[in-house]
């Protein structure tokens, strides 16, 4: 009797944790390890095999969003929104918020910068959205409507 096999999926943070696993010195097999993540010895051949890429874009992510990232799609201009994600992180860094309006108008600053023309990118609400979603950022940039509050209560309070 042939066992059912279940279309669970990788997230970011198991994909690096075999990628680790499988760097070692004296590693373990491959069916090994797909049984230990409950997954077919083809998904960790491919993890395997696309270990690059998968340490390459898990760097950008944070431990949170690796745990919810199970599937990832790649952005059409990767150079913009690296460049936009450090920009980002640090303003994050220095607790200035970020805005979506401010997001936008620096991706079309950068976009600018790196010759690629209006017609090719357009820095729509909706490449944000996804922007936000590839990069794991939607807890960190703010509401514009949550900015405006905030400055008005703080200029409520200076007075």
């Amino acid at each position: 009797m042939s066992k059912k096999l279940t279309n669970k999926r990788l997230n970011e943070s198991q994909r690096c944790e075999i990628i680790s696993k499988l760097s070692k010195t004296n590693p373990p097999s491959k069916r090994v390890l797909a049984r230990e993540y409950d997954v077919s010895e083809v998904a960790i051949r491919k993890v395997w095999e696309k270990r690059d890429s998968i340490l390459e874009r898990s760097a950008l992510l944070s431990e949170e969003a690796k745990q919810k990232t199970f599937r990832t799609s790649v952005g059409r201009f990767t150079e913009l929104e690296d460049m936009l994600y450090i920009w980002i992180d640090s303003m994050r860094h220095a607790k200035l918020p970020v805005s979506p309006s401010l997001a936008i108008l620096k991706a079309k600053s950068i976009a600018s910068t790196l010759s690629i023309s209006n017609l090719d990118f357009k820095a729509s609400w909706q490449w944000l959205s996804h922007f936000r979603s590839r990069r794991g950022l939607q807890k960190m940039l703010l509401l514009e409507k949550e900015l405006r509050l905030t400055k008005m209560t703080q200029n409520y309070y200076q007075c």
